[in-house]
């Protein structure tokens, strides 16, 4: 145990040396620190006035609001706006989630490999400080992405312990948090990762089937609270700035006429070096990692115009996955001196590719002023049929100084009958009220017609997607906790002799589910 803990230590050590360029100069103006510190900084402030899950950001596209986590993903912000809500400063807390997030994917890393009994140590800071992790960091700053690096090794290792007790626990944990952290990655790990081992895992030991089909099936209950409004609720949104030719995965394939996937050369160069790792890798292993670094350059014809895939807008979103099967697979395996060397100079050419563009975005700098001043969000949570005409091209940044006279606030004092229009983008939750009585509205900005001269009010409701998500999560939570404290109290029963002469419980395969402990040898 002392030595598990002083590895952690190591790994948490060199997460805050990955981290030090952030630590020492804050953040760079990555891909998406707009919206980091946009939505930390107001994650943070509603979690310090008690709302520990604020959906709607009402400071959002100067004070117009926006329902971003009604789509969003909350788990990423849950740890970066605790971190805001304690007082510190913003691109601090935004820095102070990324190096948790690493840290904590180097410690599930040694975790699946002290299980394969492979350099765990080790494998945990190559996983760390492979070139696409850190370029997800460090180019993309994309804090919900990166984060996802936690739960990979944490499915394989459920997996691998399936059909035991701990594995269906930890599987159905593994894939939930997966869910609410990023639900592109949640596909994609499902179809290229989870789906693949499983598959594997039933050509010797079928019993591995119904343990992994309640981990999953209770896995999307426990995130129905966010997957529910997200996945109902998207007509109501300008999704069609999540789907122009910029965020198409087919526009990034290298079959297209013109690949967007030239412009980052670190991509392709990861993809073949790990395939050239994958020569050989366990056959799991190569097949893992041969389909997801082909799809992830756009090499397996019509993959991604098949529905679903078409959504996940980036096809090297994949490499995450290829990271981690290829340093499992180099770990457990001996490569060839020639393909060891062609590997190194391509991870070397990524490194390389990548550090120029980090150096590039360190040396621009974040425009806060603009930032605090305007708040402005991802453009797809605009309301649907929004103008999207006067837009800055440039970072995406909608020009809302039309409706910079409009009044903000939840009341509004009409001085004469007729139409009203509020400083309010519109979204479902809020309805405008008079002496009691609803006052029909519509969008894309609140505006109605006041019958009467008064004072009328933006009172906010809860969705009914709202309401039947969280009470599907409490049933999932509610049949979770009970199958863990049957699970313990079995466990506690086992070591009676008079009661079973099985050993404990995390050897043991769930009731009713045909398998044998691998200690005793007996009935499980």
């Amino acid at each position: 145990m002392k030595l598990t803990y002083g590895r952690y230590a190591i790994i948490a050590l060199a997460a805050l040396a990955i981290m030090l360029p952030n630590l020492l100069w804050g953040p760079g103006d990555t891909d998406d620190i707009h919206y980091s510190l946009i939505w930390t900084e107001q994650f943070g402030r509603a979690m310090a006035a008690g709302n520990l899950y604020p959906r709607w950001l009402p400071d959002s596209f100067q004070g117009l609001g926006s329902p971003a986590f009604y789509f969003y993903p909350p788990a990423p912000y849950w740890l970066a706006g605790g971190i805001r809500a304690t007082g510190l400063p913003t691109p601090f807390a935004v820095t102070a989630t990324a190096a948790i997030l690493l840290a904590l994917s180097g410690m599930a890393m040694h975790a699946w490999l002290t299980e394969r009994h492979t350099k765990p140590l080790l494998g945990a800071l190559i996983y760390m400080a492979a070139p696409y992790h850190l370029m997800d960091i460090y180019v993309r700053g994309a804090m919900a992405e990166s984060a996802t690096f936690v739960f990979l090794p944490l499915m394989a290792l459920s997996i691998a312990r399936l059909p035991q007790r701990n594995g269906t626990l930890l599987l159905c944990l593994s894939f939930a948090g997966l869910l609410i952290t990023h639900l592109p990655m949640a596909m994609l790990t499902a179809l290229f990762l989870i789906a693949p081992l499983l598959i594997d895992r039933l050509r010797t030991d079928r019993n591995v089937l119904l343990p992994a089909t309640l981990a999953g099936v209770l896995a999307i209950g426990l995130a129905a609270f966010y997957l529910l409004p997200a996945l109902t609720l998207q007509h109501l949104i300008s999704t069609q700035w999540l789907w122009s030719s910029w965020h198409r995965p087919t526009s990034w394939s290298l079959l297209a006429p013109q690949p967007l996937i030239l412009l980052n050369l670190g991509f392709p160069a990861v993809a073949v070096a790990a395939m050239l790792v994958a020569l050989r890798a366990p056959p799991i292993w190569r097949i893992i990692i041969l389909i997801t670094g082909l799809s992830s350059v756009g090499l397996i014809p019509l993959m991604w115009d098949m529905p679903l895939l078409s959504q996940v807008q980036f096809p090297w979103r994949l490499l995450a996955i290829v990271e981690f099967a290829a340093i499992t697979a180099l770990l457990t395996s001996r490569p060839s001196i020639l393909t060891t060397g062609l590997s190194a100079g391509l991870i070397l050419f990524a490194y390389g590719h990548w550090t120029q563009m980090t150096v590039r975005r360190f040396s621009r700098p974040i425009d806060l002023v603009m930032l605090s001043r305007d708040l402005p969000d991802a453009p797809e949570y605009l309301p649907a049929g929004f103008d999207g005409r006067p837009t800055e091209k440039a970072g995406r940044i909608m020009d809302l100084r039309q409706w910079q006279h409009l009044p903000r606030g939840d009341i509004i004092t009409v001085d004469r009958a007729g139409p009203v229009m509020v400083g309010r983008a519109a979204f479902p939750i809020w309805q405008v009220e008079h002496d009691g009585a609803v006052i029909p509205s519509a969008g894309p900005i609140i505006h109605f017609d006041a019958p009467r001269p008064g004072t009328y009010r933006l009172v906010r409701v809860t969705l009914w997607q709202e309401s039947v998500g969280r009470i599907i999560s409490l049933i999932a939570a509610l049949l979770l906790a009970g199958l863990y404290l049957r699970f313990q109290a079995i466990s506690l029963l086992s070591k009676f002799p008079a009661y079973s002469p099985l050993s404990p419980i995390d050897d043991r395969t769930l009731p009713g589910w045909r398998g044998r402990s691998r200690q005793s040898g007996g009935e499980a």
